[in-house]
């Protein structure tokens, strides 16, 4: 088993933390080329700078998902989101001074997430917060196990992974995965302006393959 990081906006992380996300996509990168590749009917190729099913070359898509650069079934995924920390109590603040490793925990820090508005705090408050892409692994809250990857479209997504995104869609939608409110819209509309929301519209038009992690929370 091997753990990994990935990279979580606020919004998904509430999706997490409610248990409504099961599922993640993330955008290919191109594939180095393995052996025994051809250009054949059955073969497919992924080119993602290009959207073009040339250049790298496999025996079927199934054979990919081993590629997968945030693991396979069985790792685990530490999510990384903004927060900032260690943050020490006026009574303790001797106790880290002689060891500030001590407060290396997710106990001692606050996640953006937790409020979808900060700009309440004192002035002094407004500091601190760290891009989630510095988190070290000490800080992560949220650890995922990764039950199921493969590849494709981001198109081609089906309704009931459109629930496992996190994405809902009946006339009490909230869209938890991208905070947007969006009342009775069909599933593949709904999703299309989640992902646009947060990839723009010219991915969407682009229809790039992703990796299609499944997951359940630990």
């Amino acid at each position: 088993m091997k753990e990994r990081p990935i990279l979580f906006s606020e919004q998904r992380v509430r999706a997490l933390l409610a248990d409504r996300q099961r599922q993640t996509r993330r955008i290919m990168k191109s594939q180095l080329p393995g052996p025994a590749q051809d250009n054949h009917e059955g073969c497919y190729g992924i080119d993602v700078l290009h959207n073009q099913q040339q250049g790298n070359r496999v025996t079927g898509m199934e054979n990919l998902s081993f590629h997968c650069p945030f693991g396979q079934p069985g790792d685990r995924l530490w999510v990384r989101e903004t927060w900032r920390g260690p943050l020490v109590s006026p009574t303790e603040v001797a106790h880290y001074q002689r060891q500030p490793a001590a407060f290396e925990n997710s106990a001692y820090c606050q996640y953006r997430a937790d409020s979808g508005d900060w700009d309440g705090e004192p002035d002094n408050q407004h500091s601190g917060w760290q891009a989630g892409i510095h988190m070290p692994r000490w800080a992560s809250r949220i650890t995922l196990q990764i039950t199921g990857v493969r590849v494709e479209k981001v198109q081609a997504i089906s309704e009931q992974d459109i629930e496992a995104e996190g994405v809902q869609y009946t006339s009490h939608f909230l869209n938890s995965f991208f905070a947007a409110q969006t009342p009775g819209v069909a599933p593949q509309d709904a999703w299309r302006r989640a992902w646009a929301t947060q990839y723009g519209d010219t991915s969407w038009e682009v229809n790039p393959w992703v990796w299609v992690i499944d997951f359940k929370r630990l």
